[in-house]
Protein backbone atom coordinates (compact mmCIF):
# COMPACT_ATOMS: atom_id res chain seq x y z
CA UNK A 1 0.00 0.00 0.00
CA UNK A 2 2.98 2.28 0.22
CA UNK A 3 2.97 2.64 -3.58
CA UNK A 4 -0.65 3.74 -3.41
CA UNK A 5 0.22 6.23 -0.70
CA UNK A 6 2.98 7.79 -2.77
CA UNK A 7 0.70 8.06 -5.82
CA UNK A 8 -1.94 9.67 -3.61
CA UNK A 9 0.68 12.05 -2.21
CA UNK A 10 1.82 12.96 -5.73
CA UNK A 11 -1.74 13.83 -6.73
CA UNK A 12 -2.17 15.82 -3.53
CA UNK A 13 0.94 17.86 -4.32
CA UNK A 14 -0.37 18.51 -7.84
CA UNK A 15 -3.77 19.53 -6.41
CA UNK A 16 -2.27 21.89 -3.86
CA UNK A 17 0.12 23.39 -6.44
CA UNK A 18 -2.67 23.91 -8.99
CA UNK A 19 -4.94 25.29 -6.30
CA UNK A 20 -2.42 27.88 -5.17
CA UNK A 21 -1.68 28.84 -8.76
CA UNK A 22 -5.18 28.80 -10.26
CA UNK A 23 -7.68 29.52 -7.50
CA UNK A 24 -7.15 33.25 -7.80
CA UNK A 25 -8.36 33.01 -11.42
CA UNK A 26 -11.77 31.58 -10.46
CA UNK A 27 -14.32 34.37 -10.73
CA UNK A 28 -17.09 33.00 -8.53
CA UNK A 29 -16.22 33.17 -4.78
CA UNK A 30 -18.55 30.24 -4.00
CA UNK A 31 -16.62 28.06 -6.46
CA UNK A 32 -13.39 29.14 -4.79
CA UNK A 33 -14.71 28.19 -1.35
CA UNK A 34 -15.91 24.79 -2.63
CA UNK A 35 -12.55 24.09 -4.27
CA UNK A 36 -10.64 25.08 -1.14
CA UNK A 37 -12.92 22.80 0.87
CA UNK A 38 -12.13 19.87 -1.43
CA UNK A 39 -8.39 20.58 -1.21
CA UNK A 40 -8.67 20.47 2.59
CA UNK A 41 -10.60 17.18 2.41
CA UNK A 42 -7.93 15.66 0.16
CA UNK A 43 -5.19 16.82 2.53
CA UNK A 44 -7.07 15.24 5.45
CA UNK A 45 -7.44 11.96 3.55
CA UNK A 46 -3.71 11.88 2.92
CA UNK A 47 -3.02 12.47 6.61
CA UNK A 48 -5.26 9.53 7.51
CA UNK A 49 -3.67 7.35 4.84
CA UNK A 50 -0.25 7.77 6.51
CA UNK A 51 -1.31 5.22 9.14
CA UNK A 52 -0.01 2.50 6.82
CA UNK A 53 3.54 3.43 7.81
CA UNK A 54 2.87 2.78 11.50
CA UNK A 55 0.56 -0.20 10.87
CA UNK A 56 1.62 -1.71 7.53
CA UNK A 57 -0.94 -3.49 5.43
CA UNK A 58 -0.09 -7.17 5.07
CA UNK A 59 -1.30 -9.53 2.42
CA UNK A 60 -2.86 -8.89 -0.94
CA UNK A 61 -5.32 -6.02 -1.40
CA UNK A 62 -8.90 -7.06 -1.99
CA UNK A 63 -11.00 -5.96 -4.93
CA UNK A 64 -12.89 -3.68 -2.53
CA UNK A 65 -9.62 -2.07 -1.39
CA UNK A 66 -8.59 -1.47 -4.99
CA UNK A 67 -12.05 -0.09 -5.77
CA UNK A 68 -11.96 2.30 -2.80
CA UNK A 69 -8.48 3.47 -3.69
CA UNK A 70 -9.51 3.97 -7.32
CA UNK A 71 -12.50 6.02 -6.17
CA UNK A 72 -10.25 8.30 -4.12
CA UNK A 73 -7.93 8.79 -7.11
CA UNK A 74 -10.95 9.46 -9.32
CA UNK A 75 -12.16 12.13 -6.91
CA UNK A 76 -8.78 13.85 -7.04
CA UNK A 77 -8.66 13.68 -10.83
CA UNK A 78 -12.18 15.16 -11.00
CA UNK A 79 -11.00 18.02 -8.81
CA UNK A 80 -8.10 18.73 -11.16
CA UNK A 81 -10.39 18.58 -14.20
CA UNK A 82 -12.93 20.89 -12.53
CA UNK A 83 -10.28 23.41 -11.54
CA UNK A 84 -8.71 23.44 -14.99
CA UNK A 85 -12.10 23.72 -16.70
CA UNK A 86 -13.09 26.68 -14.51
CA UNK A 87 -9.88 28.60 -15.12
CA UNK A 88 -9.41 27.80 -18.81
CA UNK A 89 -13.01 27.98 -19.98
CA UNK A 90 -14.80 30.59 -22.03
CA UNK A 91 -15.91 33.08 -19.40
CA UNK A 92 -18.95 34.17 -21.41
CA UNK A 93 -20.71 30.98 -20.28
CA UNK A 94 -21.50 30.03 -16.66
CA UNK A 95 -19.06 27.14 -16.02
CA UNK A 96 -19.34 27.15 -12.24
CA UNK A 97 -22.07 24.51 -12.62
CA UNK A 98 -19.26 22.03 -13.28
CA UNK A 99 -18.19 22.34 -9.65
CA UNK A 100 -21.73 21.97 -8.33
CA UNK A 101 -22.05 18.75 -10.29
CA UNK A 102 -18.84 17.44 -8.77
CA UNK A 103 -19.88 18.12 -5.16
CA UNK A 104 -21.76 14.85 -4.52
CA UNK A 105 -19.33 12.81 -6.60
CA UNK A 106 -16.16 14.09 -4.95
CA UNK A 107 -17.72 13.94 -1.49
CA UNK A 108 -18.67 10.29 -1.98
CA UNK A 109 -15.36 9.35 -3.57
CA UNK A 110 -13.39 11.03 -0.79
CA UNK A 111 -14.74 8.91 2.04
CA UNK A 112 -13.19 5.65 3.17
CA UNK A 113 -16.02 3.14 3.07
CA UNK A 114 -15.59 0.57 5.84
CA UNK A 115 -11.93 -0.04 5.01
CA UNK A 116 -10.28 -2.31 7.56
CA UNK A 117 -7.30 -4.58 8.00
CA UNK A 118 -5.39 -6.41 10.74
CA UNK A 119 -1.85 -5.47 11.76
CA UNK A 120 -0.24 -7.31 14.67
CA UNK A 121 -3.00 -7.44 17.31
CA UNK A 122 -4.88 -4.39 16.05
CA UNK A 123 -7.84 -3.80 13.78
CA UNK A 124 -7.23 -0.69 11.69
CA UNK A 125 -10.62 0.77 10.74
CA UNK A 126 -11.13 3.51 8.12
CA UNK A 127 -7.43 4.38 8.26
CA UNK A 128 -8.08 6.37 11.42
CA UNK A 129 -9.05 4.07 14.29
CA UNK A 130 -6.76 1.55 15.89
CA UNK A 131 -8.72 -1.04 17.86
CA UNK A 132 -7.03 -3.66 20.01
CA UNK A 133 -8.27 -7.15 19.15
CA UNK A 134 -8.85 -7.72 22.88
CA UNK A 135 -11.55 -5.03 22.76
CA UNK A 136 -13.65 -7.07 20.32
CA UNK A 137 -16.49 -8.90 22.04
CA UNK A 138 -17.70 -10.83 19.00
CA UNK A 139 -18.18 -10.53 15.27
CA UNK A 140 -20.70 -11.77 12.74
CA UNK A 141 -19.97 -12.50 9.12
CA UNK A 142 -22.87 -11.18 7.05
CA UNK A 143 -21.74 -12.25 3.58
CA UNK A 144 -18.77 -12.92 1.38
CA UNK A 145 -18.56 -11.07 -1.91
CA UNK A 146 -15.69 -12.06 -4.17
CA UNK A 147 -12.69 -11.87 -1.82
CA UNK A 148 -14.19 -9.61 0.85
CA UNK A 149 -15.98 -10.69 4.01
CA UNK A 150 -18.61 -8.23 5.24
CA UNK A 151 -18.56 -8.22 9.03
CA UNK A 152 -20.39 -6.65 11.91
CA UNK A 153 -17.96 -6.28 14.80
CA UNK A 154 -19.28 -5.77 18.34
CA UNK A 155 -16.83 -4.13 20.72
CA UNK A 156 -16.85 -4.59 24.48
CA UNK A 157 -17.91 -0.96 24.92
CA UNK A 158 -21.13 -1.82 23.00
CA UNK A 159 -20.00 -0.01 19.83
CA UNK A 160 -20.82 -1.75 16.55
CA UNK A 161 -18.63 -1.46 13.44
CA UNK A 162 -19.50 -2.55 9.93
CA UNK A 163 -16.46 -3.38 7.87
CA UNK A 164 -15.01 -5.53 5.15
CA UNK A 165 -11.92 -7.71 5.39
CA UNK A 166 -10.17 -9.61 2.63
CA UNK A 167 -9.49 -13.37 2.95
CA UNK A 168 -6.06 -12.92 4.52
CA UNK A 169 -7.20 -10.43 7.15
CA UNK A 170 -10.43 -12.31 7.92
CA UNK A 171 -8.56 -15.51 8.69
CA UNK A 172 -6.04 -13.54 10.71
CA UNK A 173 -8.90 -12.04 12.77
CA UNK A 174 -10.40 -15.50 13.35
CA UNK A 175 -7.07 -16.79 14.65
CA UNK A 176 -6.53 -13.80 16.94
CA UNK A 177 -10.02 -13.91 18.47
CA UNK A 178 -10.21 -17.67 19.04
Amino acid sequence: MKKQYYLDLGLLIIILGLSVYLLFQVDNPIDTIILIGFAVIFFYINLRFRIIFKYPYEGKLSIGNYSGYFQILLGKLLYIIGLLSLTNADFDKPHHLIIYGFIPIIWYLSIFHNTAYICNNYLIYNFSRVIDIKDIDRYEMKKKTLDTYSLVVHLKNKEVLKLGLNDFNYHKLKLLIE
